[in-house]
């Protein structure tokens, strides 16, 4: 029968099934294996997860989200259509910039391109707070809703006042209306009415022949105060029309 060596205490070494560095070895061992069928790769995953949501991973992400916020703060009145490449650009910062934080680190090609998705999605944030400022200072204002002709329905030679009830922001008005018979069932003279419009004080701006459904475009030229358009309508005799804004954008 071998017996083992007896342990030896302060800095001799230890050995044997009994000794205390075995024993505190194979706890460890069996926690381990306890803690991983139960739990599974869970501290492995959290580990990993506060490596990638901590540190220096959050300023690029924050700054990318303060820049998108202003841009959709600031944004001004106006047709969607101008701001669909603005709204582009803040959604690609916001997705890259996200994209950065949930990549996991171990992942071989986030290692290469972790850097080039930060300064990508700053630049798409910081061109789309520029370019919303720009939209600010100089897109298209849309007036529709604050365009009016005073009237209900009118004759040939009807002169209508058209007013924007908004600055001259802009150096320009796009102005687009439309004529509908105002008695449908007895008359059909839309297709052949036409009006001749002019801002008011401004006779060089004066236009002829103008359809409904056609665009005109009068240069504000500094305008102070309300917008004023001046309408004569032009149909066939006994005819009653209906006049309406369809659009009213002012523009540079």
């Amino acid at each position: 029968m071998s017996v083992d060596p007896p342990t030896q205490r302060g800095n001799a070494t230890t050995w044997g099934d009994n000794s205390p560095a075995i024993g505190f070895l194979r706890k460890l061992l069996i926690g381990k294996v306890v803690l991983s069928f139960f739990a599974g790769d869970a501290v492995d995953a959290f580990a990993d997860k506060a490596k990638r949501w901590g540190g220096w991973n959050w300023p690029p992400f924050l700054l990318v989200v303060l820049l998108g916020s202003y841009a959709l703060i600031s944004a001004p009145d106006g047709p969607p259509r101008q701001f669909l490449w603005v709204y582009l650009a803040i959604a690609t910062a916001v997705g890259l910039a996200l994209a950065r934080l949930i990549v996991p680190a171990g992942v071989k090609w986030a290692r290469h391109w972790r850097v080039l998705m930060s300064a990508t999605a700053l630049m798409c944030a910081v061109a789309g707070t520029v370019g919303m400022n720009y939209l600010a200072e100089h897109g298209e204002i849309d007036v529709t809703g604050r365009t009016g002709i005073t009237g209900g329905t009118f004759t040939d030679a009807s002169q209508l006042r058209l007013v924007v009830d908004s600055p001259a922001d802009r150096s320009r008005l796009r102005l687009t209306l439309t004529i509908r018979d105002a008695a449908r069932a007895s008359q059909f003279c839309a297709p052949e009415t036409s009006y001749s419009a002019e801002l008011r004080g401004n006779a060089s701006t004066r236009v002829e022949g103008v359809r409904s459904g056609q665009t005109l475009d009068f240069p504000l030229g500094g305008l102070q105060g309300l917008i004023e358009v001046r309408i004569i309508l032009r149909t066939d005799a006994g005819c009653r029309m209906s006049v309406f804004v369809a659009d009213a954008v002012l523009h540079d």
